[in-house]
């Protein structure tokens, strides 16, 4: 049997190194946490590591890596629903005695997904060819995220690939339940601000300029509210041609620079620093996070590689980077409760409940409860920014609409002061 240095931490915090033989990762992995260990790294020493989950590349991330960035920019991303019924399906295919082959030629025939189908159709290709499900889904990153390939990989090597499916299936319909909450919470505000978009758009190029006409008429100094106003629907009106193009090459020139490492992390920081946005995008980073990593350790996956897929999968790279360095404290021989605690960018609650599951050896367990907590506050975050943006919104334009009312009849309320002024000097 194959031999692997084992980095684990038992019950009291002390870091354990040890050199242990098992068939594999997977099994390795099972008996150090039917010993009260909580594993950290797991790393071959020289040939035959087993196909199992571990910290080496994986056949599954080496064609991963291959894949072409280029390519995948012009597919469109398979949505977490998708995911979710593709595993619950393909959970219950297996369960059922079907064949690998034949659960994935029967998903693939009812898929419509035009990025989905074909991919289906490449992994079977590769399944027939001798290639694990776990490599041939790696094949597809813009597919199957780095979560599903280790899991599916660990399922391969504990022989349990239809309850990991399964697994999978309820992760990522929990998932798919928070983004749809978010989306559907953001629908209305998004709605009322590109009408309050619209609306100033059309006083500064219908209505404006048809009281400038007016007030030409009549002559005399305008108060300067209306010569503010009248010079911003000029703008509108005369310099359109200029402002489209300036106004699409500052989106494409912001879309870029989101997309550099600096500008996304300038960006991700200035976000949760937002009054309202920012608490919600920890939540939901922390609701993520023990979501992943709790579904991750139970499935036998190390400690220290769960860092590392979640790392990729939080969407925020501030939060990404928090745990990079958490992580590499953890390999130092920190506990998770010092690495993660350390970074000051997670809330104490989460910290706490990671420190009282590590102690515990409970950890899969807190985590779960941690996510449970943080996605009610997301909800709830989510219901209290909805209430508050539409009154801002609406307050906010008619602020606007105020303002253009008294630009236009501030004008009118000194000209017929004027005429009142002149009509008495005649008649006097």
């Amino acid at each position: 049997m194959p031999l692997y240095t084992v980095t684990a931490r038992d019950a009291s915090g002390k870091t354990v190194n040890q050199v242990k033989d098992a068939p594999s990762v997977g099994d390795l992995v099972a008996e150090l946490k039917r010993s009260g260990l909580t594993v950290i790294g797991v790393k071959a020493e020289g040939q035959g590591v087993g196909g199992g989950p571990s910290n080496a590349p994986t056949e599954a991330k080496a064609q991963a890596k291959s894949q072409s960035s280029f390519q995948s920019l012009f597919q469109k991303p398979v949505k977490v629903s998708d995911l979710a019924a593709f595993c619950r399906q393909m959970a219950t295919m297996l369960k059922a005695g079907l064949s690998l082959i034949d659960s994935l030629e029967t998903i693939t025939e009812e898929t419509e997904n035009p990025t989905f189908k074909p991919a289906l159709s490449q992994i079977i290709l590769d399944v027939e060819a001798g290639s694990k499900l776990s490599a041939a889904f790696g094949k597809h990153p813009h597919i199957f995220p780095a979560l599903m390939v280790s899991m599916v990989e660990a399922g391969e090597v504990s022989g349990s690939l239809d309850q990991i499916l399964e697994q999978l299936g309820t992760f990522f319909k929990r998932r798919h339940k928070l983004i749809s909450k978010i989306k559907a919470a953001s629908a209305y505000p998004k709605f009322i601000a590109g009408f309050f978009v619209l609306i100033v758009a059309g006083i500064f190029t219908f209505l404006i300029p048809q009281f400038e006409e007016v007030f030409k008429r009549f002559g005399g100094d305008l108060p300067p509210l209306t010569k503010l106003l009248i010079f911003v629907s000029k703008i509108f009106t005369g310099y359109w041609f200029i402002m489209i193009p300036v106004f699409i090459g500052a989106g494409l020139l912001f879309y870029f620079w989101r997309r550099t490492p600096a500008g996304a992390a300038n960006w991700d920081r200035l976000v949760m620093k937002m009054p309202l946005f920012g608490p919600l995008v920890v939540k939901s980073g922390v609701s993520r996070f023990c979501m992943t990593l709790s579904t991750l350790i139970r499935n036998g996956i190390t400690l220290d590689q769960s860092l590392e897929i979640v790392s990729r999968t939080l969407g925020n790279v501030v939060l990404e980077q928090a745990i990079i360095e958490a992580r590499q404290k953890l390999i130092q021989g920190y506990s998770l409760f010092q690495a993660i605690s350390e970074s000051g960018i997670f809330p104490g609650l989460m910290t706490k409940m990671i420190k009282v599951g590590e102690d515990s050896g409970a950890l899969p367990d807190m985590l779960n409860d941690v996510t449970d907590y943080y996605e009610e506050e997301v909800n709830s975050t989510v219901d209290g920014i909805t209430s508050l943006i539409e009154p801002i919104l609406i307050c906010g334009l008619g602020g606007i609409v105020l303002v253009v009312v008294l630009g236009i009849y501030l004008p009118i309320f000194n000209l017929s002061k004027t005429a009142s002024a002149a009509a008495e000097k005649t008649a006097g």
